[in-house]
């Protein structure tokens, strides 16, 4: 799953894991992130300047899947 997830990049969005940090970055296109919104904890929302979605950051990533099962 880590090399799968490590580095991956889908119609525009581009898929980071850090498997130290146990984080998965995923990044919309080119768009810079202005701020971040905690929606649940440890799932935060990063907005363009517009309040558009530029991003989306979920830590314990790992211990979230396995969990999830």
């Amino acid at each position: 799953m880590e090399e799968a997830l490590r580095k991956l990049r889908i119609s525009g969005a581009y898929i980071h894991y850090d498997e130290e940090a146990d984080t998965l970055y995923i990044h919309f296109g080119d768009r810079e992130a202005a701020e971040g919104v905690e929606i649940e904890e440890g799932i935060i929302v990063d907005l363009d300047s517009k309040g558009e979605p530029a991003g989306i950051t979920i830590t314990s990533f790992k211990r979230r899947l396995l969990n999830s099962r």
